[in-house]
């Protein structure tokens, strides 16, 4: 596998490698309305994206959407919590319901791939959850996780979905507000190492890994959303309807060049999701929604609580 260096400067880490040609994907718009394209749980994170969790009060997203990085003396990585804005655009609220998120978990396996080059490096189990301090609105679409690993095994088609580049050429991540959509593609397999010339390392938590071959139409702003973008990082890649990975790295151009100056017909670009169904990603989410009651149980416990408040009230009259 040939890899070029990748760049710290992208929400979205990048990596390059010259693989084998897969189908050609197709990509359809995230508007607010019904439709295939209306990705209502995919909230926008202001630069990233993320996923609603079926309780409605969780979201998840990538760790490098809301971590500061960095490295101890022991080479360890150290991530501080960087709280998102985070939006919500539905029917209901089309001009965006803004949720506060009051709380970061990371997955206590989140490392850096080169510790001594953190400038130059993605993360390995790539996974953070956002508590959510008001319920999504009712309808914003709810996601349950697939961990069964059976769209690995069988090269299923999935669908991607966030609020990044809309399209080559684009623009930046800054310009795109509003531009949710998503894509189909078909899953090749895993990541199992990453190198950028330099260094290079093995990759324990399995990245699933999507490919796109450039065709001879790429100047058309429709062809190139079958792969995650730059903005994409925390959406969803679904199968089925459900998630089994969240958008991590890629090596397709943002687009910010002119038309025709960063991608070569013939190229073939890659995308990587963290791969829920790992056991390292699987235990950690099971372990943080298994602990979260259900919504109904929140209202349940809120509402005995006023009760006994009420009746408090009442005796001491």
């Amino acid at each position: 596998m040939q890899k070029i260096k990748l760049s710290s400067a992208l929400p979205f880490w990048l990596l390059a490698a010259a693989l084998p040609g897969h189908a050609v994907t197709i990509q359809f718009a995230g508007g607010f309305g019904t439709g295939s394209g209306n990705f209502t749980g995919v909230a926008d994170l202001s630069g990233c994206s993320g996923t609603l969790m079926a309780d409605g009060i969780h979201v998840l997203t990538a760790a490098h959407c809301v971590a500061g990085v960095s490295v101890n003396s022991m080479l360890e990585t150290v991530l501080t919590p960087v709280t998102p804005s985070l939006a919500f655009f539905t029917p209901s609220d089309p001009n965006g319901f803004v949720d506060a998120v009051t709380g970061i978990q990371f997955n206590p396996l989140t490392s850096l791939w080169f510790p001594t080059d953190p400038a130059n490096s993605g993360l390995t189990y790539d996974l953070a959850m956002l508590d959510l301090a008001t319920p999504a609105p009712a309808d914003a679409t709810r996601y349950n996780l697939d961990l069964s690993g059976d769209a690995i095994t069988n090269k299923s088609p999935v669908t991607m979905a966030g609020w990044g580049l809309g399209g080559y050429p684009g623009g930046s991540v800054a310009g795109t507000g509003g531009t949710r959509r998503g894509g189909t593609n078909v899953v090749a397999g895993v990541f199992t190492s990453v190198g950028d010339g330099f260094l290079s390392a093995n990759l324990p938590d399995t990245p699933i890994a999507l490919y796109w071959t450039t065709t001879s139409d790429t100047g058309k702003s429709t062809d190139t959303l079958g792969l995650s973008n730059a903005g994409d990082s925390g959406g969803p890649l679904l199968y089925n309807g459900n998630v089994i990975g969240i958008t991590d790295f890629g090596n397709l151009p943002r687009g910010d060049a002119p038309l025709g100056d960063n991608i070569q017909v013939g190229t073939t670009y890659e995308a990587g999701y963290a791969d829920l169904a790992n056991p390292g990603n699987a235990d950690w989410l099971n372990s943080v929604l298994e602990d979260t009651p259900e919504p109904g149980t929140w209202m349940l416990a809120a509402g005995g609580a006023l009760l006994v408040l009420l009746r408090r009230r009442a005796v001491r009259r």
